[in-house]
């Protein structure tokens, strides 16, 4: 499947340098949890970097395709009972980063070139590649016998994914907006993950 992944940003490359009608870019921040029936739920605060290819656009509506990558950290204090040394705690600080390829169709705000629409909708499905560090679910019974390595480690997975979203046009020809973008992928390989996302940016 990663190979199916990495043929479809190659299309994407294409697309955006011979049929492209308009290239946008978008910066941002936001949340993404990442959690599964073997690892511990985890937050993290992400930077995202948008880059979409916006085509066959009419006066306010469009199809795109693009990457909206994010990428950011994670990590809490985290406290177990050894009973031969008694109580300590580590800081499990770890990463975590997201690059779906989503195929969207866009109405309103920043779907067209010279859409003066206030506001904008979208959604659209794909399939993405996550990678974060992870902590697994151990019982706390086996907790003394099990070194923090093998608690903490890093994991992959590739599956499809989904978002919906508005844009709010911005200035008096509305040909900036802001974006806020919710965001689901089930992962399908290794530890099979459900991820979520919830990102604001600005669309130049």
């Amino acid at each position: 499947m990663k190979k199916v992944f990495l043929l479809a940003i190659v299309c994407f490359a294409y697309l955006s340098s011979v049929h492209a009608q308009r290239i946008i870019h978008g910066v941002g921040t936001g949340v993404f949890v990442d959690g599964s029936s073997k690892t511990e739920t985890k937050a993290s605060s992400v930077l995202n970097y948008s880059v979409r290819v916006s085509f066959a656009e009419t006066d306010n509506t469009s199809l795109s395709l693009g990457i909206p990558f994010s990428a950011g950290i994670n990590g809490v204090d985290e406290y177990y009972y050894d009973s031969y040394t008694g109580e300590y705690g580590y800081n499990n600080l770890g990463f975590m980063v997201n690059v779906p390829l989503m195929f969207n169709f866009n109405i309103g705000a920043g779907s067209a070139e010279g859409c003066q629409n206030r506001m904008g909708f979208f959604i659209g499905g794909g399939f993405a590649y996550h990678i974060s560090s992870v902590d697994r679910k151990i019982p706390e019974l086996y907790y003394d016998y099990i070194a923090y390595d093998d608690l903490h480690t890093t994991a992959s997975t590739i599956g499809p994914a989904a978002n919906i979203g508005l844009r709010i046009g911005i200035g008096a020809r509305k040909r900036h907006n802001i974006e806020i973008n919710t965001f689901y992928m089930k992962g399908v390989t290794s530890y099979k993950p459900h991820i979520g996302g919830l990102t604001c940016l600005f669309n130049f």
